[in-house]
Protein backbone atom coordinates (compact mmCIF):
# COMPACT_ATOMS: atom_id res chain seq x y z
CA UNK A 1 0.00 0.00 0.00
CA UNK A 2 2.89 2.59 0.66
CA UNK A 3 3.97 2.38 -2.53
CA UNK A 4 1.15 3.92 -3.82
CA UNK A 5 0.75 6.91 -1.34
CA UNK A 6 3.01 9.60 -3.64
CA UNK A 7 0.26 8.66 -6.41
CA UNK A 8 -2.24 9.16 -4.18
CA UNK A 9 -1.83 12.06 -2.94
CA UNK A 10 0.52 13.99 -5.79
CA UNK A 11 -2.80 15.95 -7.08
CA UNK A 12 -3.60 17.68 -4.00
CA UNK A 13 -2.46 21.04 -5.14
CA UNK A 14 -4.85 20.64 -7.72
CA UNK A 15 -8.59 20.59 -5.25
CA UNK A 16 -9.83 23.78 -5.43
CA UNK A 17 -13.54 23.49 -4.18
CA UNK A 18 -15.63 21.29 -1.16
CA UNK A 19 -16.76 19.05 -4.38
CA UNK A 20 -13.40 17.87 -5.65
CA UNK A 21 -11.91 17.21 -1.99
CA UNK A 22 -15.01 15.62 -1.25
CA UNK A 23 -14.38 13.18 -4.58
CA UNK A 24 -10.78 13.18 -3.76
CA UNK A 25 -11.38 11.07 -0.09
CA UNK A 26 -13.96 9.09 -1.27
CA UNK A 27 -11.44 7.64 -3.34
CA UNK A 28 -8.61 7.18 -1.33
CA UNK A 29 -10.68 6.00 1.65
CA UNK A 30 -13.00 3.51 -0.22
CA UNK A 31 -9.00 1.99 -1.59
CA UNK A 32 -8.09 1.65 1.77
CA UNK A 33 -11.12 -0.32 2.43
CA UNK A 34 -13.51 2.64 4.67
CA UNK A 35 -17.49 2.79 3.21
CA UNK A 36 -17.52 6.25 4.75
CA UNK A 37 -15.36 9.52 6.47
CA UNK A 38 -15.99 12.30 8.17
CA UNK A 39 -13.24 14.94 8.17
CA UNK A 40 -13.55 18.07 10.64
CA UNK A 41 -11.13 20.68 11.52
CA UNK A 42 -11.86 24.16 14.17
CA UNK A 43 -9.10 25.94 16.51
CA UNK A 44 -8.41 24.10 19.46
CA UNK A 45 -8.92 26.78 21.96
CA UNK A 46 -12.76 26.37 20.83
CA UNK A 47 -12.67 23.30 21.86
CA UNK A 48 -12.26 24.36 25.97
CA UNK A 49 -14.89 23.42 28.37
CA UNK A 50 -17.81 25.31 28.47
CA UNK A 51 -17.71 26.38 24.85
CA UNK A 52 -20.71 25.36 22.57
CA UNK A 53 -21.07 27.84 20.46
CA UNK A 54 -18.00 27.43 17.37
CA UNK A 55 -20.61 24.96 15.63
CA UNK A 56 -20.24 27.58 12.77
CA UNK A 57 -16.35 27.40 13.01
CA UNK A 58 -16.16 23.95 11.94
CA UNK A 59 -15.14 23.23 8.65
CA UNK A 60 -16.67 19.50 7.68
CA UNK A 61 -16.57 17.64 5.12
CA UNK A 62 -18.24 14.11 5.43
CA UNK A 63 -19.86 11.46 3.33
CA UNK A 64 -22.12 10.42 6.23
CA UNK A 65 -26.28 10.19 5.82
CA UNK A 66 -26.88 13.98 5.77
CA UNK A 67 -29.76 12.90 8.15
CA UNK A 68 -27.23 11.33 10.46
CA UNK A 69 -24.81 14.36 9.97
CA UNK A 70 -27.32 17.00 11.17
CA UNK A 71 -28.97 15.19 13.92
CA UNK A 72 -25.34 15.26 15.57
CA UNK A 73 -25.17 19.03 15.31
CA UNK A 74 -28.72 19.13 16.49
CA UNK A 75 -27.66 16.87 19.98
CA UNK A 76 -24.73 19.05 20.28
CA UNK A 77 -22.68 15.53 20.19
CA UNK A 78 -19.40 16.76 19.79
CA UNK A 79 -19.60 17.73 23.34
CA UNK A 80 -20.60 14.23 24.39
CA UNK A 81 -18.68 12.40 21.82
CA UNK A 82 -15.89 10.14 23.76
CA UNK A 83 -13.76 9.67 20.76
CA UNK A 84 -13.34 13.12 19.66
CA UNK A 85 -13.06 14.13 23.68
CA UNK A 86 -10.10 11.51 23.54
CA UNK A 87 -8.27 12.60 20.28
CA UNK A 88 -7.66 16.19 21.44
CA UNK A 89 -4.71 14.15 23.60
CA UNK A 90 -3.99 12.13 21.54
CA UNK A 91 -2.00 12.17 18.34
CA UNK A 92 -2.39 8.41 17.32
CA UNK A 93 -5.31 7.07 15.72
CA UNK A 94 -7.84 5.80 17.92
CA UNK A 95 -10.20 2.76 17.21
CA UNK A 96 -13.23 2.19 18.35
CA UNK A 97 -16.43 0.10 17.96
CA UNK A 98 -20.05 0.25 20.00
CA UNK A 99 -18.39 -0.94 23.26
CA UNK A 100 -14.86 1.77 22.95
CA UNK A 101 -14.57 2.94 26.73
CA UNK A 102 -18.08 0.58 27.92
CA UNK A 103 -16.69 0.92 31.39
CA UNK A 104 -15.86 4.75 31.71
CA UNK A 105 -18.38 6.47 29.89
CA UNK A 106 -20.69 9.03 31.17
CA UNK A 107 -24.65 8.65 30.67
CA UNK A 108 -24.38 11.83 27.69
CA UNK A 109 -21.08 9.92 25.84
CA UNK A 110 -23.26 6.28 26.34
CA UNK A 111 -26.41 8.07 24.70
CA UNK A 112 -24.40 9.21 21.84
CA UNK A 113 -22.47 5.81 21.36
CA UNK A 114 -26.02 4.23 21.57
CA UNK A 115 -27.80 6.34 18.76
CA UNK A 116 -24.93 6.55 16.55
CA UNK A 117 -24.66 2.33 16.66
CA UNK A 118 -28.36 2.60 16.13
CA UNK A 119 -27.94 5.23 12.78
CA UNK A 120 -25.10 2.63 11.52
CA UNK A 121 -22.28 3.63 12.76
CA UNK A 122 -21.11 1.11 15.09
CA UNK A 123 -16.88 1.12 13.83
CA UNK A 124 -13.77 3.81 13.19
CA UNK A 125 -10.47 4.57 13.39
CA UNK A 126 -10.31 8.27 14.20
CA UNK A 127 -7.05 9.73 13.34
CA UNK A 128 -6.57 13.25 15.04
CA UNK A 129 -4.39 16.03 13.71
CA UNK A 130 -2.77 18.72 15.80
CA UNK A 131 -1.37 21.68 13.60
CA UNK A 132 1.41 24.00 14.00
CA UNK A 133 -1.17 26.91 14.27
CA UNK A 134 -3.81 25.93 16.80
CA UNK A 135 -5.93 23.95 14.59
CA UNK A 136 -7.04 20.76 15.79
CA UNK A 137 -8.65 18.42 13.08
CA UNK A 138 -9.85 14.62 12.63
CA UNK A 139 -10.26 12.08 10.07
CA UNK A 140 -13.10 9.55 11.36
CA UNK A 141 -13.13 6.37 8.86
CA UNK A 142 -15.96 3.91 9.06
CA UNK A 143 -16.71 0.48 8.02
CA UNK A 144 -19.77 -2.01 7.83
CA UNK A 145 -17.54 -4.96 7.82
CA UNK A 146 -17.89 -7.28 11.14
CA UNK A 147 -15.63 -6.02 13.76
CA UNK A 148 -12.76 -8.64 13.41
CA UNK A 149 -12.54 -7.83 9.75
CA UNK A 150 -12.20 -4.44 10.23
CA UNK A 151 -9.85 -4.96 13.05
CA UNK A 152 -7.79 -6.60 10.32
CA UNK A 153 -8.34 -3.93 7.67
CA UNK A 154 -7.33 -1.15 10.54
CA UNK A 155 -4.00 -2.90 11.07
CA UNK A 156 -3.30 -3.17 7.17
CA UNK A 157 -3.88 0.49 6.99
CA UNK A 158 -3.81 2.80 10.15
CA UNK A 159 -0.31 3.96 9.40
CA UNK A 160 -1.18 4.45 5.63
CA UNK A 161 -4.00 6.16 6.69
CA UNK A 162 -2.45 8.78 9.54
CA UNK A 163 -0.26 9.75 7.06
CA UNK A 164 -2.59 10.56 4.22
CA UNK A 165 -4.68 12.18 6.59
CA UNK A 166 -1.98 14.93 7.62
CA UNK A 167 -1.28 15.49 4.45
CA UNK A 168 -5.46 15.85 3.27
CA UNK A 169 -5.59 18.05 6.25
CA UNK A 170 -2.37 20.64 5.18
CA UNK A 171 -4.08 20.62 1.70
CA UNK A 172 -7.64 21.62 2.87
CA UNK A 173 -5.93 23.81 5.13
CA UNK A 174 -4.36 25.76 2.35
CA UNK A 175 -7.03 25.78 0.10
CA UNK A 176 -10.20 25.56 1.94
CA UNK A 177 -9.66 27.13 5.20
CA UNK A 178 -7.45 29.83 3.84
CA UNK A 179 -10.73 31.06 1.08
CA UNK A 180 -13.24 30.89 4.06
CA UNK A 181 -10.88 33.25 5.97
CA UNK A 182 -12.76 36.81 6.13
CA UNK A 183 -11.59 40.42 6.76
CA UNK A 184 -11.68 42.17 9.73
CA UNK A 185 -15.21 43.49 9.64
CA UNK A 186 -14.85 46.39 11.58
CA UNK A 187 -10.89 47.99 12.07
CA UNK A 188 -9.70 47.84 15.75
CA UNK A 189 -9.85 51.20 17.76
CA UNK A 190 -6.62 52.71 18.61
CA UNK A 191 -7.77 51.47 22.45
CA UNK A 192 -8.81 48.11 21.46
CA UNK A 193 -4.68 47.76 20.05
CA UNK A 194 -3.09 49.17 22.90
CA UNK A 195 -4.60 46.21 25.14
CA UNK A 196 -3.79 43.68 22.76
CA UNK A 197 -0.62 44.69 22.58
CA UNK A 198 -0.49 44.55 26.39
CA UNK A 199 -2.20 40.77 26.23
CA UNK A 200 0.48 39.48 23.70
CA UNK A 201 3.42 40.87 26.83
CA UNK A 202 1.17 38.77 28.86
CA UNK A 203 -0.52 41.29 31.26
CA UNK A 204 -3.62 39.92 32.72
CA UNK A 205 -6.90 42.16 32.32
CA UNK A 206 -6.40 43.94 36.00
CA UNK A 207 -2.39 44.83 34.97
CA UNK A 208 -3.16 46.53 31.97
CA UNK A 209 -5.90 48.83 33.49
CA UNK A 210 -3.53 49.50 36.20
CA UNK A 211 -1.08 50.52 33.32
CA UNK A 212 -3.55 52.04 30.88
CA UNK A 213 -5.33 53.60 34.39
CA UNK A 214 -8.87 52.51 33.36
CA UNK A 215 -10.83 49.63 35.38
CA UNK A 216 -10.34 45.74 35.27
CA UNK A 217 -14.07 45.64 33.72
CA UNK A 218 -13.40 48.52 30.85
CA UNK A 219 -10.14 46.09 29.68
CA UNK A 220 -12.29 42.95 29.53
CA UNK A 221 -15.09 44.90 27.71
CA UNK A 222 -12.79 46.22 24.73
CA UNK A 223 -11.18 42.69 25.06
CA UNK A 224 -15.16 40.94 24.47
CA UNK A 225 -15.94 43.37 21.42
CA UNK A 226 -12.00 42.64 19.72
CA UNK A 227 -12.80 38.94 20.35
CA UNK A 228 -16.63 39.54 18.96
CA UNK A 229 -15.09 41.23 15.86
CA UNK A 230 -12.75 38.41 15.05
CA UNK A 231 -15.47 35.68 15.78
CA UNK A 232 -13.16 34.17 17.99
CA UNK A 233 -13.51 32.92 21.75
CA UNK A 234 -10.35 33.15 23.68
CA UNK A 235 -8.02 37.05 24.15
CA UNK A 236 -4.99 34.95 23.11
CA UNK A 237 -6.49 33.72 19.56
CA UNK A 238 -7.74 36.98 18.92
CA UNK A 239 -4.27 38.41 19.90
CA UNK A 240 -2.75 35.89 17.28
CA UNK A 241 -4.94 37.00 14.43
CA UNK A 242 -4.20 40.63 15.34
CA UNK A 243 -0.35 40.09 14.68
CA UNK A 244 -1.39 37.63 12.13
CA UNK A 245 -2.83 40.31 10.05
CA UNK A 246 -0.22 43.23 11.05
CA UNK A 247 -2.36 45.07 13.39
CA UNK A 248 -0.44 45.30 16.06
CA UNK A 249 3.39 45.81 14.93
CA UNK A 250 5.12 44.28 17.30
Amino acid sequence: MRANLASMLSDLDGLTSERSFKHKFDSIFANLGFDAYTYASLQSDELEDGKRDYAHNILCLTNLPPNWVAHYAEEDYAGADPVIRDSTASRLPILWTDSYRSNSRTAQESRMMEDAWENGLQRGLTIPIHGPKGEFGIFSLNSELANDEFVKITDETKYDAQVIAYHLHDAVQRRLKAAREVPLPVPLTEREVEILRWTVSGKTAWEIGGILKISERTVNFHIQNVMGKFGVHSKTHAAAKAMGMGLLNI
